[in-house]
């Protein structure tokens, strides 16, 4: 099937740039005179900012508000379409949390986006800490399937409604399976997109970092575990330390399949973060800044 007959569509996307150099290849084969130029020129921009798409693309310039409204002239995007990429800029480049979740739930409401496909199975089952609860409370217990009964099994307590849903989402992502008395956990995983991975994985994080701060002063001391260390270490230290961590994540998912005994589940955060500005942070937020510079000096 050529391009011509390939359906092409913002609303297939999550990535903005991936968006635009699909458009680039697509113009240029059914145009081989199309260039950046030609395209500068659609977007009303000055011949001095011709190399701006490419370097868009190749994620070295950000859109501006500005720019987006120009770009989606010379894309031919109108109504839906526009408002769509206009909200997938902003979600692409969004760089706190609270801001990606609020574009991605945005996007979503968009019928046939790919957004909304994702929101409503993968994404959706890193929204809630108690949904790899449930699963894994089915990795130990295949006999109970009462809503009422594994929610008073359940901490911090959850409703019996809350795992329904969990239940029903499990069943939906056949991350979880029905059984004659009860339900028993598939070897099925969860797989997307990048962009989408690392923002459901910041989330889970968030999640979980919450519960145990909640869970703190409820668990008896001989019941959990938790330690904070500060250090004052090299750039190969830290190296050192996380390669170990990850060495230690795989012992521990070694013991974990080797117990045969299960009877409860726990989950486990680790967390190593500078406390003061590194070398390679100082110099990423001195590229945000002349990036930025250069952005509204271009505008």
């Amino acid at each position: 099937m050529s391009d011509a007959e390939t359906p092409f569509s913002i609303f297939d996307y999550l990535d903005y740039r991936a968006y635009l150099a699909e458009y680039c290849r697509r113009a240029k084969e059914e145009n081989p005179l199309f260039s950046n130029r030609h395209f500068a020129a659609k977007a009303g921009l000055p011949v001095s900012n011709a190399s701006l798409l490419s370097k868009v693309i190749a994620g070295k310039r950000n859109l501006t508000l500005d720019l987006r409204f120009k770009f989606g002239k010379a894309l031919g995007l109108i109504g839906e379409e526009f408002r769509y990429f206009d909200l997938l800029v902003q979600f692409n480049q969004a760089t706190r949390m609270e801001a990606k979740n609020h574009f991605f739930s945005e996007l979503a409401k968009y019928r046939g986006s790919r957004a909304k496909i994702i929101k409503s199975d993968e994404y959706q089952y890193y929204s809630k800490w108690y949904f790899s609860v449930v699963r894994a409370f089915f990795g130990y217990n295949q006999k109970e399937k009462n809503p009422q009964a594994i929610a008073r099994k359940i901490f911090p307590p959850v409703s019996p409604k809350e795992i329904e849903e969990a239940i029903r989402i499990l069943l939906d992502l056949k991350l979880i399976k029905r059984l004659a008395n009860g339900y028993a956990v598939t070897e099925n995983h969860i797989a997307t997109e990048r962009e989408i991975l690392d923002l459901a994985g910041k989330n889970r994080m968030y999640e979980m970092t919450r519960l145990a701060m909640e869970t703190f002063d409820q668990i008896p001391a001989e019941w959990r575990e938790y330690n904070a260390l500060t250090v004052y270490i090299s750039k190969e230290g830290f190296q050192s330390i996380k390669d170990r961590i990850q060495s230690f994540r795989e012992e521990l998912r070694e013991m974990v399949e080797k117990d045969r005994r299960e009877d409860r589940v726990y989950t486990l955060t680790m967390h190593l973060f500078p406390n003061v500005v590194i070398p390679e942070l100082e110099e990423g937020a001195e590229k945000e800044t002349r990036k930025a510079s250069s952005s509204q000096a271009a505008d």
